[in-house]
């Protein structure tokens, strides 16, 4: 689901994530679309192309909008900002149209066999010395060894040495920075994420296999009674609303060059460096 600007958040979970998509364009991409031509492939709701605007020169942002997010384009459109329907996979632009392509938390939606098409794509699309920005979270925080994305719209997630592998089969130079929050932030989304091997490696296939198995109606309960204790540990590990939404802000976040492991979110600058 895209990340939508609410007045209030459900989970200090929720509003951690919000700051991280903002933080992308906020503390990251700022510096490089200032006087440019900017073209952001998946740009949910349109907040950041709207934020980025005082910036930039021109921002046409494209979204293929699977969840309606074209109803809040209104809202965030100005003269120099431009909202379209499109996907990343066939751009329908000229070659070497754009200074800068920002794309942020999309390469992890991307099915493996067409990633390297989307970026391919992209290239055609910057001008020569143009530079493509993108983030994605960090699957060394996320995901234990060998196991598929807990997120089921998460076709592939990346750790630091694969996105920047990825990204060097189609651009000539490419750095990996990593987002960092500030100590209370690192320990909020570590507990957020934790697992417990047993229950990813055991418990897990062996649930899954009651639900293969079993009549429908106990799998109904089973589901039931799941859903209660997520919700329950959920509950456990949230703030108040009235604390974090007031103690937790953009300034608690850092971007790193050295790009830690336990970085919250990979970012990725490449450039185009030849035609």
């Amino acid at each position: 689901m895209p990340v939508i600007p609410k007045e209030e958040w459900d989970s200090v979970q929720q509003y951690l994530e919000y700051l991280r998509h903002l933080a992308a364009y906020a503390l990251f991409a700022q510096e490089f679309v200032a006087a440019k031509d900017v073209l952001e492939i998946g740009c949910g709701a349109g907040y950041g192309a709207e934020y980025l605007s005082e910036s930039a020169s021109h921002i046409t942002a494209v979204d293929i909008s699977k969840e309606g997010v074209s109803q809040y384009w209104d809202r965030y459109s100005k003269g120099n900002v431009r909202f379209m329907l499109g996907d990343g996979n066939g751009l329908p632009f000229k070659h070497s149209s754009f200074d800068v392509v920002m794309s942020f938390q999309v390469i992890e939606h991307i099915e493996p066999k067409f990633v390297l098409a989307y970026l391919a794509e992209i290239r055609r699309v910057l001008k020569t010395g143009g530079i493509f920005i993108c983030s994605t979270p960090n699957k060394k925080l996320r995901l234990l060894p060998f196991q598929k994305p807990r997120n089921p719209e998460h076709k592939k997630e990346y750790n630091r040495r694969e996105l920047k592998i990825l990204l060097k089969e189609i651009f000539e130079e490419v750095k990996v920075y990593g987002l960092y929050g500030s100590e209370e932030i690192q320990a909020n989304v570590r507990n957020g994420l934790k697992q417990s091997p047993f229950k990813v490696y055991i418990q897990g296939p062996i649930y899954r296999l009651i639900l293969y198995h079993f009549p429908s109606p106990v799998v109904s309960w089973l589901k039931r009674v799941r859903q209660h204790f997520v919700k329950i540990q959920t509950q456990q590990k949230t703030m108040p609303q009235k604390t974090f939404a007031h103690t937790l802000s953009l300034g608690d976040f850092r971007i790193d060059p050295t790009c830690p492991e336990d970085s919250l979110d990979l970012y990725g600058v490449c450039t185009k460096a030849r035609q």
